[in-house]
């Protein structure tokens, strides 16, 4: 599982909001017989003849050709013409499924709750499995540990490290879902203190300048070595003492590494095979798989929309004054 994978999708999503609908500019790459025009949003009399996906071309000039393994196996397993739409950021092809110039993409949990806020027109299928493990990681409030089980109610007017307001996971899902769950963090805490980085944020907690900061984490795997992945793993991998002083106070619901999304408007029958299609592709065909799901080998699991939960209430409009910096 890529940490820094994980973060990128974060980062790649900054700036983007309900309100500042995103420019589009679709780079359109035919990959069909006929011609396809950038713009063509569904229509009502739509019969999904042709399939369009959308993928983020980025700064990686291969993207076209990684690609292509997994556009063939989509084609033939839906016995239709897919074209594939290169499209240059994650915000814009937020905006293009949203707008439903695309049919499909994948989008990281950030990015499908931004489309769903946007439009409450799109679904997801799948997420991606990092590993065998859980398919799933957590925003945590991690402190030191106590002699009992700590719970949150134990760092009521402490000092808090946050990250960015930007950051998912330690900024936006913890406030949001704290505030879901009854607590206003601006007023149960007695501070929050903005650190360097989620690594730096475990150090301060260890070192006594803070009570406890949010990081993140799959928690599953060996809790001795800070579970499978997360900012405990990485305290672990430093080789950094302290570890075994730490315990988790508080935990997100859980949230899924990526989004194989749709528009809802796609036939149902049309969303079951591609689904299904999706859950074999690692056994099915690994190359098609990998060319999509670079990052994370587990193979690709069935979800819906509430699984998102803690994503999604960073957009509900209830929550969004405990977001404000």
């Amino acid at each position: 599982m890529s940490d820094r994978k994980r973060q990128a999708d974060e980062q790649k999503l900054r700036g983007v909001g309900v309100r500042k609908p995103f420019t589009r500019t679709l780079c359109i790459t035919l990959l069909s017989i006929s011609v396809v025009f950038a713009g063509g949003a569904v229509s009502k009399a739509e019969d999904f003849q042709r399939f369009k996906m959308g993928i983020v071309v980025g700064k990686d000039p291969t993207v076209r050709e990684r690609i292509e393994p997994f556009r063939k196996e989509l084609e033939f397993e839906l016995d239709r013409p897919v074209d594939l739409f290169l499209i240059d950021t994650l915000g814009e092809l937020v905006d293009a499924i949203s707008a439903a110039d695309i049919h499909y993409a994948r989008l990281s949990p950030s990015a499908y709750a931004t489309s769903d806020a946007l439009c409450s027109c799109v679904e997801p299928l799948v997420t991606a499995r990092p590993d065998e493990l859980e398919a799933r990681y957590f925003s945590i409030l991690v402190g030191k540990a106590r002699e009992i089980r700590p719970t949150i109610e134990d760092l009521k007017g402490g000092r808090i490290g946050v990250q960015s307001p930007s950051s998912v996971t330690g900024y936006r899902v913890p406030l949001a879902n704290l505030a879901a769950e009854g607590i206003d963090p601006r007023s149960f805490f007695k501070i929050l203190v903005r650190t360097k980085d989620p690594l730096e944020a475990l150090h301060a907690v260890l070192d006594g300048r803070i009570d406890a900061a949010f990081v993140w984490s799959t928690l599953s795997g060996k809790t001795a070595q800070g579970y499978s992945a997360g900012t405990l793993n990485e305290l672990y991998i430093s080789g950094a003492s302290g570890l075994e002083k730490l315990d988790v106070y508080w935990r997100s619901p859980a949230i899924p590494y990526s989004a194989h999304t749709v528009q809802k408007a796609l036939p149902d029958a049309l969303k079951r095979k591609l689904r299904a299609f999706l859950v074999d592709l690692r056994d099915s065909a690994p190359d098609a798989y990998f060319a999509v799901e670079p990052d994370y080998p587990g193979g690709l699991e069935p979800v819906v929309h509430s699984d998102f939960r803690a994503v999604l209430r960073t957009y509900d409009p209830g929550l969004q004054d405990i977001l404000v910096p």
